[in-house]
């Protein structure tokens, strides 16, 4: 297992660190003062659910993939039932738009060849590491 995870393309390098960037993204602009942030522990917790979902990616976790997913339909859910168009992106704050341009980016990384395959491998490995260790 270690050797397929040391074997990883370079897109799921990038896309952890894009991932990564977009948590650094959203405390970055809570520590200088950019966004008015309402709730420190939101933006805390969203901290540590993009550095997970990072972490994740680099480690072989391909359920990342749909996590991102899940984050764009929500946001779409939320801007389609606001008040107005204006008033939803009025109150997206200049962090969250760069975490999740950053995510975008990430999750067409994750979504081409090499990274399916990887994540596939990877997921194959671990049923047969777990296959052998129950015998």
């Amino acid at each position: 297992m270690e050797t397929i995870l040391s074997e990883r393309p370079k897109q799921i390098t990038a896309s952890a660190l894009l991932l990564a960037g977009g948590a650094l993204a959203l405390i970055g602009a809570w520590g200088i003062g950019i966004d008015a942030v309402e709730s420190n522990g939101a933006r805390v917790f969203l901290f540590v659910v993009w550095s997970y979902l990072a972490w994740s990616v680099y480690s072989g976790g391909g359920w990342v993939r749909w996590a991102l997913v899940a984050v764009f339909v929500v946001t779409a859910w939320g801007w389609l039932n606001a008040p107005s168009w204006a008033l939803a992106i009025d109150a997206t704050t200049g962090g969250e738009i760069t975490a999740k341009a950053l995510a975008l980016v990430a999750l067409g990384l994750l979504l081409n060849r090499p990274a399916r395959a990887w994540f596939a491998t990877v997921r194959k490995a671990a049923a047969a590491e777990q296959g052998a260790s129950n015998s």
